[in-house]
């Protein structure tokens, strides 16, 4: 609560000062996203780990609203806090400023809520602020902010009225208090799903994804990678898991279809684009699928490992749209058929593409390898047949990225010059923290 009336006080502040005092404004907006960093990293250094209930609880009287942490959500609380401040150093205008914080106080309520309905709001209040991010004049696209727009409020309009009937029958929806009879959990459980669906996303309902991501500045997509695709993950933990299991249970045939089918789908599209951002936009799709059949397997370390692979992905995907960033800043373009040599002219630059691209692909001492290991652990608990047909189209992940690197990468030398002292500084956090999930664990 502190973070959020802190942060809220700030974006209130920005708003009073010109857009002549950018600088100023920006290293006042980087010292304000600093400050949650550190409240979050005291939080997680005083959490109980052994603990497996919701700590640090918060209940606002007799509104039933509540908010705490558990372990997943104190993991992406503390992957939001040091995105923001990463997100600071690329903006260039006082309401950039004014939006991304507006979005952290969301974000990290949404993440800490536990109602149903009050997560609906703080869910669907981030579509506003991502509304003016894609749709903005001259570099946006309207079309990509409303594409966005449609397909979250189509969800949005199934769970909405089933909330207000479960409010109706329970009297709260509040998830310490709720107990939903199973024909209320069938209607919650389609409506949940469908809203959650659309946000991590699943094919068919997932197109809206590259396009935010093509139209989206550099900042917003490393948000949007980051942070926001993991608010579905976090809905189906907190909310679907524990409120409708019997749902759950009923409807795994049809979701591990609808993963298998965008797991596929998304990494053969991949193979196909010429835009860097939407290769890495469609790669995320990928790992969501395998996070959400994680998560619907509900075996043994299926919370353990798909929260994993949603650190992972947020340290790993944040900082390839960071990498196209600045080649689109040298370039003016993300078409791969523009880049060639850049092993010549970008030695960094293209070391840290390598090592993303590595880790993207889950290579061995990569966060992303010990999470899609444990993924597929969780999935061969239930589903032998499943698993091994991820396991085959892995394959998949591996051409479209060793092909997208060696197109930039090698060549005849005709690129850009090396990433700034600057630029390295702003990718070197996640390179270390994915370098220190990635050997950790084996220690």
């Amino acid at each position: 609560m502190f973070i959020s009336v802190f942060l809220i006080l700030f974006a209130l502040c920005v708003t009073l000062i010109p857009e002549a005092h950018y600088h100023m404004v920006r290293v006042w907006s980087f010292v304000a996203t600093i400050i949650p960093m550190w409240v979050v990293t005291w939080m997680w250094w005083n959490f109980d780990a052994s603990g497996h209930g919701l700590q640090m609880l918060v209940i606002l009287g007799r509104s039933h609203l509540a908010f705490g942490i558990d372990g997943v959500a104190l993991s992406l609380m503390l992957l939001t806090t040091v995105l923001f401040p990463i997100c600071m150093m690329l903006l260039r205008t006082v309401a950039g400023f004014m939006t991304f914080i507006l979005l952290e106080v969301l974000v990290l309520s949404a993440l800490c809520v536990l109602d149903l309905l009050g997560f609906y709001i703080l869910f669907e209040a981030s579509l506003i602020l991502l509304f003016l991010l894609i749709g903005r004049a001259p570099y946006g696209s309207l079309e990509a902010a409303y594409k966005i727009v449609l397909y979250t409020m189509a969800g949005s309009l199934v769970l909405l009225p089933t909330l207000f009937m479960i409010y109706s029958e329970c009297g709260t929806t509040n998830v310490l208090y709720m107990t939903c009879a199973y024909n209320h959990q069938t209607v919650l459980g389609w409506g949940l799903l469908a809203v959650l669906a659309v946000k991590i996303p699943l094919m068919p309902v997932h197109l809206w994804l590259p396009e935010a991501h093509v139209a989206a500045p550099t900042a917003g997509s490393v948000l949007l990678a980051g942070v926001l695709l993991k608010l579905g993950g976090i809905g189906f933990l907190r909310f679907m898991l524990p409120v409708v299991p019997e749902f759950c249970v009923s409807v795994f045939p049809l979701v591990s279809t609808l993963c298998l089918v965008s797991f596929l789908f998304s990494t053969l599209s991949t193979l196909r684009q010429i835009d860097l951002k939407k290769i890495v936009a469609y790669s995320s799709i990928a790992h969501m699928s395998m996070v959400t059949l994680a998560i619907f397997s509900q075996s043994e370390f299926s919370a353990y490992s798909s929260s994993f692979l949603m650190i992972a992905h947020g340290l790993i995907s944040p900082a390839l749209f960071l990498i196209v960033g600045i080649l689109y800043d040298r370039a003016h373009t993300k078409f791969i058929l523009y880049f060639s040599g850049l092993g010549a002219s970008m030695p960094i630059g293209s070391t840290l593409f390598f090592l993303f691209t590595l880790g993207n692909l889950a290579f061995p001492l990569f966060p992303n390898f010990i999470a899609e290991v444990l993924c597929m652990v969780s999935i061969f608990a239930v589903h032998e047949l499943l698993a091994y047909v991820f396991c085959v189209c892995q394959v998949l992940g591996a051409a479209y990225g060793f092909w997208a690197f060696n197109r930039v990468v090698h060549g005849l030398p005709r690129g850009p010059a090396d990433v700034t002292r600057t630029e390295f500084h702003t990718v070197l956090p996640l390179l270390i923290g994915a370098v220190w999930l990635g050997i950790k664990p084996m220690a």
